[in-house]
């Protein structure tokens, strides 16, 4: 049986996968089960973790939420792209029709 501190861990990895996958949808499910796991295990007090355990948490937490970042960034550009493109687009339809 797992114990709290590797439930939290694996659920990270799991988000972090379903994140990659593109599947938001379960990330998000995935991120709401790993938070009520870390409330358990802060909880059941600090003391009885092992040593660097909450470090350990706080660092995957910060990755997560890199990763995260990373993606909501490219889908910015990548909606800026489609933006500017569509833009263009127009313009050029535009100019065929003053023609």
């Amino acid at each position: 049986m797992k114990t709290l501190l590797e439930a939290v861990l694996d659920l990270a990895d799991r988000v972090e996968a379903s994140i990659d996958a593109g599947d938001w949808a379960q990330a998000n499910e995935l991120e709401t089960a790993r938070r009520a796991q870390l409330e358990k295990l802060l909880l059941a007090g600090a003391g009885a973790l092992p040593e660097g355990a909450l470090d350990a948490v706080r660092q995957r937490t910060h990755e997560l939420i890199g990763l995260v970042e990373h993606h909501r960034r490219r889908v910015l550009r990548e909606a800026t792209t489609v933006k500017t493109g569509y833009a263009a687009a127009a313009r050029y339809a535009q100019q065929l029709l003053d023609r």
